[in-house]
């Protein structure tokens, strides 16, 4: 039985043996036709490795170009390549590798790529061989972070302040980098908010031209931080000025204008309701001796402060403040002496005025003027205590209101007589025998004056 079997296998040897490539081939055949070759191309960053090699040395690395990006394509079954993607590989450069003796500053490190998977299956194909580098020296520097906001918050609403937590940013990288950072700054999203907000976001670094700079090459020692903003009320609260001192004589102060007029400011509301306006207090503005108006700006910030509010637009804290200083006219009033109220005259005297009118002076503002008649003079005169006689005497004028005032004294002269002495004309009044003296004589006890001095006391 076994020589049987071994004459029937190796019968026909040659026969066997084509037999066998030919099954060989198809089954190439076969294969090639069902998962035929293909290519894939891959562009994919760099990751360096072995950077404290670097900077022990004081020195950071900075990649020339794109030179980090490694450019390469793989070839195998087309199964195989088309189940791959960048994460199935690793791209690195060591920088254990560079060699510190070449010349120039730019040094080369070999870029190593390898498959996660399939490796046996595909072939990789690398067209960046090597990553460009530099080396500078390390530059670490402490930046302050500016808070920020962007957008508006819900009507009747303003933001009251921003902080940032922590505020401080360490940043250390290549020199040429780290020295454009002139700016850190973080920014809060307050758009329609009516309430506190706050937010975890990345500082954001810029140049002294506002230009956003990357953080790819640099190391931060906070990846993020906290920023708040407190939202608080707002209402719109008049100015109002105080003055101090008087204008000139013959000058009167008319009224105190503020630009603007009203103020937007914003606070929380416990204070806001308590707060119907803005004073600008006495001893900043002095009128005294004014003679025109006088224009000032003043710096509402201050007394904001006291109130523990602000203003919605800080650039709105300097008020034009304008007093204005108006001139007063004169106008002479012929006053008629039978219009004077005399007070103090005994029944049995009679008293006759000199004139039958006299010129009294007024002075205000010329509207006010416009309004006033003689009719609201009054003129009055005391004669209590004085004796028959001749007398020059100062009235006392009364104006209808403050915004009047009579300019200059007002004299009147009269004479008092004794109407039980009056005797006919022509006939001689005796003397009088209870005062002792020459009825021509008079002093300041309020006897009569002598006729030739004028009549003036």
């Amino acid at each position: 039985m076994f020589r049987k079997v071994m004459k029937h296998l190796t019968n026909n040897p040659g026969l066997k043996l084509l037999s066998l490539l030919f099954s060989v081939v198809l089954w190439l055949v076969v294969v090639n036709i069902a998962d035929p070759d293909g290519t894939k191309s891959f562009s994919i960053p760099v990751e360096i490795i072995n950077k404290d090699i670097i900077t022990e040395m004081g020195k950071v690395p900075s990649v020339v170009g794109d030179t980090d990006i490694a450019m390469f394509y793989i070839s195998g079954p087309r199964s195989y390549v088309e189940d791959m993607t960048s994460d199935d590989f690793n791209v690195t450069a060591d920088l254990s590798q560079v060699d510190l003796s070449q010349e120039g500053d730019t040094k080369l490190v070999p870029i190593e790529i390898t498959a996660k998977k399939n490796d046996r299956r595909i072939e990789i194909v690398r067209r960046t061989v090597n990553m460009q580098i530099t080396l500078e020296d390390r530059l670490e520097q402490k930046f302050v972070i500016s808070a920020e906001s962007t957008g508006t918050p819900a009507e009747g609403y303003a933001i009251g302040g921003v902080e940032v937590t922590p505020n401080l940013l360490k940043i250390s990288g290549p020199a040429s980098v780290v020295s454009q950072i002139k700016r850190v700054g973080a920014t809060i999203n307050v758009d329609g908010v009516s309430g506190d907000v706050s937010d975890s976001v990345i500082p954001v670094l810029y140049d002294e031209d506002g230009s956003v700079i990357s953080p790819d090459m640099l190391e931060l020692n906070q990846s993020a931080v906290t920023i708040r903003a407190e939202i608080w009320a707002t209402k719109s609260v008049p100015i109002q000025c105080q003055v101090d001192g008087e204008p000139a004589v013959g000058y009167q102060f008319r009224t105190v204008e503020c630009a603007p007029e009203t103020v937007m400011v914003k606070g929380k509301a416990s204070l806001l309701n308590r707060i119907s306006v803005i004073n600008i207090p006495g001893g900043i503005i002095d009128i005294s001796g004014a003679r025109e108006d006088i224009e000032d700006t003043v710096d509402i910030t201050p007394y904001l402060d006291a109130l523990g509010i602000s203003l919605v637009e800080p650039s709105a804290s300097q008020v034009a403040v304008t007093v204005i200083i108006e001139q007063k006219e004169t106008k002479a009033f012929d006053f008629p002496t039978a219009d004077i109220k005399i007070s103090g005259l005994p029944t049995e005297y009679e008293l006759n005025f000199s004139a039958e009118t006299l010129s009294v002076n007024v002075r205000a503002l010329g509207e006010d003027m416009e309004t006033l008649t003689q009719e609201n003079i009054e003129a009055l005169l005391d004669v209590t205590d004085l004796t028959p006689g001749t007398y020059t005497r100062q009235l006392t004028i009364n104006l209808p209101g403050d915004k009047y005032e009579a300019v200059g004294i007002v004299n009147v002269q009269f004479v008092i007589l004794d109407k039980r002495l009056q005797v006919e004309e022509g006939d001689v009044q005796p003397s009088n025998p209870d005062n002792g003296q020459d009825e021509n004589t008079g002093d300041d006890d309020g006897q009569p004056e002598d006729e030739n001095n004028g009549g003036t006391e």
